[in-house]
């Protein structure tokens, strides 16, 4: 299970644009990874999109966001768009789920992502957030763990 005070895991996944992603890109400076199960779903639409709203404050702090979940990446070229996203969506669609699995985000059950975000400094994971299915998880949370690094 992953925990605070680990290394990020090995993997590689591409963004809504096609290009690679990989944990080695990741592990330098700051970064959110956001796992969520679906796109274009109200939950984490929402999630999302005030991750969005909240864009600057993380841009300002050096925070990179990637979110992560098992749609195709064009699905989440679309979502990224109709959210007007500027951050990174990553598909971990094929292995199904795989990444989300090294990670324990992975609900067998109903084939998806769930609720797990990890903030990394240099690789190291920082901070680990969880919430139920239907429950977002607080911007505010992921704000204060960030300050706490800086």
């Amino acid at each position: 299970m992953i925990q605070a005070g680990l290394r990020l895991f090995d993997f590689s996944l591409e963004n809504q644009y096609g290009e690679t992603i990989t944990s080695t890109g990741l592990s330098k400076g700051r970064v959110l990874v956001v796992f969520y199960p679906w796109a274009f779903s109200r939950v984490c639409g929402s999630e999302l999109a005030t991750l969005q709203e909240h864009y600057e404050f993380f841009e300002r702090h050096q925070v990179r966001i990637v979110a992560i979940s098992v749609d195709h990446k064009f699905t989440l070229r679309n979502y990224a768009q109709s959210l007007d996203l500027q951050f990174e969506l990553l598909a971990d669609f094929w292995p199904h789920g795989a990444v989300a699995q090294q990670a324990d985000a992975f609900d067998r059950e109903r084939g998806v992502a769930t609720r797990l975000s990890l903030y990394l400094v240099d690789g190291e994971v920082r901070d680990v957030f969880r919430s139920e299915m239907t429950q977002p998880r607080s911007v505010e949370d992921y704000k204060a763990a960030v300050e706490r690094s800086s």
